[in-house]
């Protein structure tokens, strides 16, 4: 057994990273009485939509966008995703940090909108 050291979720042996943040996996189980890490700032950790998706490729497309952002070293989130597997939605929101939302929203804008290829920087 093996677990995320930041969200606390467990995995199965063999398992490199944690799904939803990346974090390579400690091995053994998890902690029982987690520490209580403070809030750094307030400021820097609140969360926008950069981008709405719908439809019934909505998770999928929100999927690639949150790739596309990875690869450019901006964290995203798509709030209830393992719900949305589960129970179809046709309307995903995507994510990020309130210091990233204007590069976000001009990388997908460029990559999605125009199909061209993200610069490297």
């Amino acid at each position: 057994m093996a677990y995320c050291p930041n969200c606390l979720t467990e995995y199965v042996e063999g398992t490199p990273k944690c799904a939803d943040c990346g974090a390579q996996l400690v091995p053994g189980p998890p902690p029982e009485n987690p520490e209580q890490k403070p809030a750094v700032n307030d400021d820097a950790s609140k969360l926008v939509p950069v981008r709405i998706f719908t439809g019934p490729t909505a998770l999928l497309d929100a999927t690639v966008a949150r790739n596309i952002l990875e690869t450019q070293g901006i964290p995203s989130l798509v709030p209830g995703e393992t719900s949305v597997e589960l129970l179809p939605v046709l309307d995903v929101s995507l994510l990020v940090r309130e210091d990233d939302a204007e590069r976000a929203a001009t990388i997908l804008r460029d990559y999605l909108d125009t199909g061209n290829a993200i610069p490297d920087e």
